[in-house]
């Protein structure tokens, strides 16, 4: 999926509220950092992806792939709508939308743990 890809979906999802491109690539940014920080540093290819990927901004290229594989890859929206639904105070939706992210952030590990052995120098390496 890519950047442009999230912000029409969000939009479409969240078509009656005010949200800029701003606020929606700040949010991918924060779900791809926690994806480099939280899954996948320790693993083989880490160094590689933690360049490759994340510190988005505006002037970031739109048609960027981001590093999610489907079908995890919803995940970026699922981060944008649940903070849409926190700034605007929709406390019950907030709860179903940031359960779908935490399921999916952890369907991700489960793939990526499986898919990418860790490193043998890691310090956690048993």
């Amino acid at each position: 999926m890519t950047i442009s890809e999230v912000i029409e979906n969000v939009r479409q999802i969240k078509n009656g509220y005010d949200v800029t491109d701003e606020q929606i690539i700040a949010d991918i940014n924060r779900v791809e950092m926690n994806i480099i920080y939280n899954i996948i540093s320790g693993r083989q290819g880490d160094n590689e992806l933690a360049t490759i990927y994340g510190n988005y901004n505006l002037e970031t290229d739109r048609d960027r792939e981001l590093l999610a594989p489907a079908p995890y890859d919803n995940i970026y929206q699922q981060y944008c709508i649940s903070q849409i639904d926190m700034q605007y105070e929709d406390s019950e939706r907030y709860e179903n939308s940031s359960a779908l992210y935490n399921n999916t952030f952890m369907e991700l590990r489960a793939y990526w743990y499986r898919t990418h052995p860790q490193k043998k120098r890691y310090n956690f390496h048993i």
